[in-house]
């Protein structure tokens, strides 16, 4: 119940929060603050977990990123501000997700979490692995999970910090047991590659699934594929 009174009030509050927020945006932006606010305040919505259910999973992790994606896409975001969207804001996304997971006691969406990656998140993995391109000396693939990589890179580096998560609500067993596929992945020689698999896994996976993209309500900033070929067509 507590949760359901928590998202109640996100609800309420989702449209008037992003009109406030995009109204810092400049003068230039003034005449997008309210469509765009109604519009992106359905996937404000849907980045915190079910109500109904008490449960969370990578569809409203994505529903997140398609805030983030919408505002690059009308021009309230720009390439430079890509490293600051992902290191700051959705950083900051993944922290309050945490502590309501924590508090509420919410429920890993779907029949088997993130396909063994984690419970909930598979983004900290795909953002991350991309911060760690060219790192490899410093935080090699191989050794992500040991002690001493986390304790001194764990505030540096979103995956990092993600592979922290796992140690700690996964205390008392092995790595390998408790996170088979982040363990087998520790065998890709580079993070280009692991950034690689992770987008096609997260194309596959969560963009790819009914049950995910059932939930989006495409517009005027997030067309349906379709709705371009038959415009092209017409």
């Amino acid at each position: 119940k507590a949760f359901r009174q928590w998202h109640e009030r996100l609800c309420e509050r989702s449209e008037a929060l992003l009109a406030e927020a995009l109204s810092h945006a400049g003068s230039a932006h003034a005449d997008k603050v309210a469509p765009l606010a109604a519009e992106l305040s359905h996937y404000l919505r849907g980045s915190f977990g079910d109500e109904r259910r008490i449960d969370y999973g990578t569809g409203h992790e994505a529903s997140f990123l398609a805030v983030l994606f919408a505002l690059g896409a009308r021009g309230l975001l720009a390439r430079t501000d890509a490293a600051d969207v992902v290191l700051v804001v959705f950083a900051g996304y993944i922290r309050v997700m945490r502590k309501l997971q924590k508090v509420y006691v919410l429920e890993p969406a779907g029949s088997h979490g993130v396909w063994g990656l984690d419970d909930f998140h598979i983004l900290p993995f795909l953002f991350g692995a991309a911060q760690l391109i060219g790192h490899e000396d410093e935080v090699p693939t191989s050794d992500v999970y040991r002690d001493k990589i986390v304790s001194e890179f764990a505030d540096q580096y979103l995956y990092v910090d993600a592979i922290r998560q796992v140690l700690l609500a996964k205390k008392g067993a092995p790595f390998h047991e408790t996170s088979p596929m982040l363990y087998d992945i520790t065998s890709v020689p580079d993070w280009q590659k692991t950034h690689n698999g992770m987008v096609k896994m997260f194309r596959a996976e969560v963009l790819g699934k009914f049950p995910v993209i059932q939930h989006f309500l495409f517009g005027p900033t997030i067309p349906w594929p379709g709705d371009q070929t038959a415009d092209k067509s017409a």
